[in-house]
Order: structure tokens, then sequence, then C-alpha cells
């Protein structure tokens, strides 16, 4: 199919404009966005650095615990302490009575936490020493096994003479154990 030129739309037909006419839109839109892109970031940094310099001016604060690292294994003299242990073990020590006062008030809360102030704490989740010992079951006697043989059943029909399919062969079949059938 052939068309001529004057059939074609304005816009095909004008002639493409020059290069530096496209490239002044270009640069401008490139500057604006530059000058948004520098806005953006300064105003962020500024809030990092302020933010930085704020934490650098806040005091401590004030430890909550003290935590001390206890004595390397090296400078234990375990002979030494295992005679302790077994010589308190071995000596039942007597607690004398304190009187309880009126009103009872919860230990203060521990803060500081090291080998020496050190109180173990009782299991959480026991479960009690009863032990249930369940009745043996009786076996139940192995049933009787059923024994299936599974093959090709012969009947008397079987034998009847002729070929497969033949007239002789079906009349045989039809008065086989007449007698027998349902």
């Amino acid at each position: 199919m052939k068309a001529e030129w004057n059939d074609a739309p304005d816009y095909i037909r004008r002639r493409p404009r020059k290069g530096l006419a496209w490239l002044i839109p270009g640069l401008i839109g490139t500057a604006i966005t530059l000058a948004a892109l520098q806005m953006v970031s300064s105003t962020f940094l500024k809030g990092t650095a302020q933010g930085i310099a704020d934490k650098r001016i806040q005091p401590k604060p004030a430890p909550v615990a003290e935590i001390t690292r206890a004595e390397p294994a090296t400078t234990k003299d375990w002979d030494r302490v295992v005679e302790e242990v077994a010589a308190r073990g071995a000596t039942p020590q007597q607690q004398a009575p304190q009187p309880k006062a009126a009103t009872a008030e919860p230990p203060p809360k521990q803060t500081v936490f090291n080998d020496k102030n050190y109180v173990p704490q009782g299991a959480t989740n026991i479960v009690p020493a009863t032990r249930v010992i369940p009745e043996p079951i009786m076996p139940t006697p192995p049933r009787q096994k059923e024994i299936v043989v599974v093959g090709k059943e012969t009947r008397i029909s079987d034998f009847c003479p002729g070929g497969e399919g033949s007239i002789e062969r079906r009349n045989c079949k039809a008065s086989v154990n007449l007698n027998q059938r349902n």
C-alpha cells in the first residue's frame, strides 16, 4: 500500500527540532533536581550531627548493678575448698531462733551480684516424686490366620470339548451341573 506525504499527520510531516532546543529544558530540570537533593541531604545531616552532639553532652547514668569477675580458676586451691565444704557438711549448724517482727517487710532488692552474696533459689518446675506403676497388660491370644489361595479354580465345565467360542462348547458348559446352580 502506498501513501502520499500530504496524507500523513502534521506531527510526522514536521521537521525535527534541533539539539539545542532539547538541551535547555534538560539542564534546567537537572539543576532543580540537584538543588532539591542538596537541601534534603543538608537537613538530614544537620539533624544527625545535632543528635550526635546531644548524645555526647548527656551525663552517664548511674549503674544499676555492679558486676565483678570471679577469681581465675588457677588461683583457687581446690583441696582447701573441698575440705571446707566437707567440714561444713559434717558439723550441723544450729540456728538461733529469731523473733519475727510484727510487720514482715520484704527483703531489699538485690543490686550487687557476685559469688559472696549468691543465694540459690529453688527450682520452679518441680514434678512430684510419686510414681504410678502401670498394671501389666495381659497379652491377647493371637488370632487364627485366614489362608487365601490365589489361583484359577478348575471346574468341570472347563473340560468341555470344542474350540473357544464354538457352539458345541457353549452347549456343553450350559448343560454341566444344572442341579447345583442357583
